[in-house]
Parts: C-alpha cells; sequence; structure tokens
C-alpha cells in the first residue's frame, strides 16, 4: 500500500477528527526530549482561547505505545499563512480524494 502525505491546515483537524482517527500524524511540535512530536490520531479540540488546537495521539516511546498530547498553534501565521499539520493517509483513501478536490476548488475560486 502507498501513502500520501498532506499538510493541511490545523483548523481542519477538529471538524476531520473522526475521519482521521487512527491515521498517522506529524507536527511541527517537539517534545522535551527534542523529538518532533508524531504518532497514530486519536481526537483534536480547540481549546478554550481559541488559539490552539489540543491533539491526543498514541505514540511509540521508550520502548511502549503511550497516549501522548500535543498543543498546535490554530489560525494563520505571522504571514498569513494557515498553520499545517501533516497526515499520512493510504492513497486510495476516500479522505485523501476529498482533500484533494477541496484544494483545487479553492485554489480555482
Amino acid at each position: 500500500m502507498s501513502i500520501q502525505i498532506r499538510a493541511i491546515p490545523s483548523d481542519n483537524l477538529v471538524a476531520l477528527a473522526p475521519q482521521l482517527n487512527g491515521l498517522y500524524i506529524q507536527t511541527g511540535s517537539v517534545d522535551h526530549n527534542g523529538r518532533l512530536v508524531t504518532g497514530h490520531f486519536q481526537e483534536a479540540r480547540l481549546m478554550e482561547d481559541g488559539q490552539r488546537i489540543a491533539i491526543k495521539l498514541t505514540r511509540y516511546m521508550n520502548g511502549k505505545h503511550v497516549l501522548d498530547s500535543v498543543v498546535v498553534p490554530a489560525g494563520n501565521d505571522p504571514l498569513g499563512n494557515p498553520w499545517r499539520t501533516a497526515i499520512h493517509m493510504p492513497s486510495d483513501s476516500a479522505l485523501l480524494a476529498q482533500l484533494d478536490t477541496s484544494a483545487s476548488t479553492s485554489v480555482a475560486a
């Protein structure tokens, strides 16, 4: 099975959470050891301040799978581009086709 990687706006993680469940994600955040926080997506929610998104994921750490969480920025970066999170999906995923369709229509608009 081949895998496609899509960097989607982090704001979309909350709305797409049911479809992303179990998929491998790569955030731009690092843990206390300086390793990128990556793992299998469990859930996402917008935090009370509206500026951050809390993500729960399972990751392999220190020889075992653990439930972990990370906070990623919501909204746009200082240049006006949306903060993004990379999602690894099977090439035949319906979600992949949906994301590609929405990206091409937003570019054309």
